[in-house]
């Protein structure tokens, strides 16, 4: 294999085995052993091959579109604003076609798991993760088990070109994503063969979003100075780091990498909270008391990677960071102007991380001709819907917490 994944806690090197865990409180991290070559006729991901963790390209497209906002940055006080956009958008060359940016996810883990010979995914989700897994693994006729929160199922949908006959969605009836999180681990441990897609410890998925901020690079053709996202678990904001870590090293931007300004709703910001204390880990009074109504619950995580070894602690503190937290009223205000200007429909995350901007801009954290990157994580699900005919995905079994792990394998066996 052209890389190693390199232990961020021992800094030792190990051959890839679709391994997700080496040492205890700690992340691996894939180290490239190739030059990098940016191939300009590949389409999304596949442009940046040469930092995805995987031994080739395989037919299936995700990727950004960076482009400069001029009139969005007008409105937020900032001369050098850049959008990257993960969702549908045919007319701005929108390459997400489940509308969020885990497909960028989704589309190298496919082909990493190929690689090492898994029998099939299993996958816990609040709604976009599942929903990018079970658009490619439906497409690649990969055994895929979906585990999602009784209120998040709706959010499992599948376009026409996929039958998603490989796809087995399990519903839990009286659980969140953090109970489908803890039954997916459960069947994982029974089911020989079969891999956790895995989280901030896939490094696919890592780096698979990570290659925004190389498409930003060469588009802006530098980096950016501030990078503004809405965080939940922490993949998304960690493999961006690294990337930019990555053109640093190797000579192919001038750092310093960009500053990371990460934001979570008012009510549940564990991150935040931990972060504003000075501490390196969570402790319980970082997490509200009680479930809460937030304004976007794909970012409520009750378990983020923040203080392992690698995780979005580390990454706040190598790149002088900042948290934030988002009301309601604002996010929506933020997501009203985005919706207005740029006339493409936006999820709930880029209009927290927009919100975030703005507080960065009237405190002076941000300079009016710093250059920002936003991203804009997911969007254009209006549109798709009104240009194509999707389908709710029908439940293969719906189940309660107390017997859930029993009950999936059970019908498994029966099958």
């Amino acid at each position: 294999m052209k890389y190693q994944l390199q232990c961020l806690k021992t800094g030792e090197l190990i051959d890839d085995a679709y391994t997700l865990h080496h040492t205890d409180n700690a992340l691996l991290r894939a180290v490239y052993n190739e030059p990098f070559t940016l191939r300009k006729n590949a389409d999304g991901v596949w442009k940046y091959l040469s930092w995805l963790p995987v031994s080739q390209a395989n037919r299936y497209v995700a990727g950004t579109v960076t482009y400069r906002a001029v009139a969005l940055g007008e409105a937020l006080g900032l001369s050098n604003l850049w959008v990257t956009y993960h969702g549908y958008w045919p007319e701005k060359g929108g390459l997400c076609p489940t509308g969020s940016f885990k497909d960028m996810e989704a589309v190298p883990t496919i082909q990493r798991m190929h690689d090492h010979g898994c029998t099939g995914l299993i996958c816990a989700s609040a709604g976009n993760t599942a929903r990018a897994f079970t658009h490619f693994c439906g497409l690649d006729n990969t055994p895929l088990i979906v585990v999602v929160g009784k209120d998040h199922a709706k959010r499992i949908w599948t376009r026409p070109e996929n039958d998603a006959e490989s796809v087995r969605l399990v519903v839990v009836e009286d659980g969140d994503y953090y109970d489908a999180k803890t039954v997916a681990k459960g069947i994982a441990a029974h089911l020989p063969g079969w891999q956790m897609e895995g989280s901030v410890h896939n490094v696919a998925r890592r780096d698979g979003i990570g290659s925004l901020m190389l498409d930003a690079a060469f588009t802006i053709g530098r980096l950016p100075d501030h990078y503004f996202q809405g965080i939940g678990g922490g993949p998304g904001p960690i493999g961006i780091h690294e990337m930019a870590e990555r053109l640093v090293n190797e000579g192919l931007f001038e750092g310093p990498v960009p500053r990371q300004h990460v934001s979570q709703n008012v009510e549940h910001h564990p991150i935040h909270s931990a972060w504003q204390a000075g501490r390196n880990h969570l402790v319980p009074e970082d997490f509200p008391v009680e479930d809460v109504e937030v304004y976007s619950d794909y970012l409520l995580n009750k378990g983020p990677a923040y203080g392992q070894v690698g995780a979005v602690h580390d990454i706040l503190k190598a790149s002088n960071g900042q948290t934030y937290i988002v009301d309601r009223k604002d996010a929506m205000t933020a997501r009203q102007t985005i919706e207005s200007i740029e006339g493409i429909d936006i999820m709930t995350p880029g209009a927290v991380a927009a919100a975030s901007l703005l507080q960065a801009v009237q405190t002076g954290t941000v300079k009016n001709d710093d250059c920002v990157l936003l991203n804009i994580s997911g969007g254009g699900l209006k549109r798709l819907k009104d240009d194509i005919e999707t389908r709710v995905l029908e439940p293969w079994l719906t189940v309660k917490k107390s017997t859930a792990v029993a009950s999936i394998l059970d019908k498994m066996a029966s099958e």
